[in-house]
Order: C-alpha cells, then sequence, then structure tokens
C-alpha cells in the first residue's frame, strides 16, 4: 500500500494525538491494540 500520497503532515500528528490521549487515558493498554488503532486511523485516511 502506498500511503505517502494520501497522508498528510496534519493528518499523521492527528494520529499521533489521538494514539497519544488513548494511551494516557487507558490504564491498561496493549501495544498490540495501539498498533491496531494506528492501522484503522491510517485506513480510515487513506479511503478519504
Amino acid at each position: 500500500m502506498n500511503f505517502y500520497g494520501k497522508i498528510t503532515e496534519q493528518n499523521l500528528q492527528e494520529i499521533l494525538e489521538n494514539v497519544y490521549k488513548k494511551g494516557q487515558e487507558t490504564e491498561n493498554i496493549s501495544v498490540l491494540e495501539l498498533i491496531e488503532d494506528i492501522k484503522q486511523q491510517f485506513m480510515s485516511y487513506t479511503t478519504k
């Protein structure tokens, strides 16, 4: 998959902020859950 043409710097910043917030708000979160969340966010931006 080619994300580079579809993900802007602002989109990437939003994804990172969302992941950071989720990590701060959730006491016990697994790395796999965070990775899945990042993947879903990337997919949502590439299908717009």
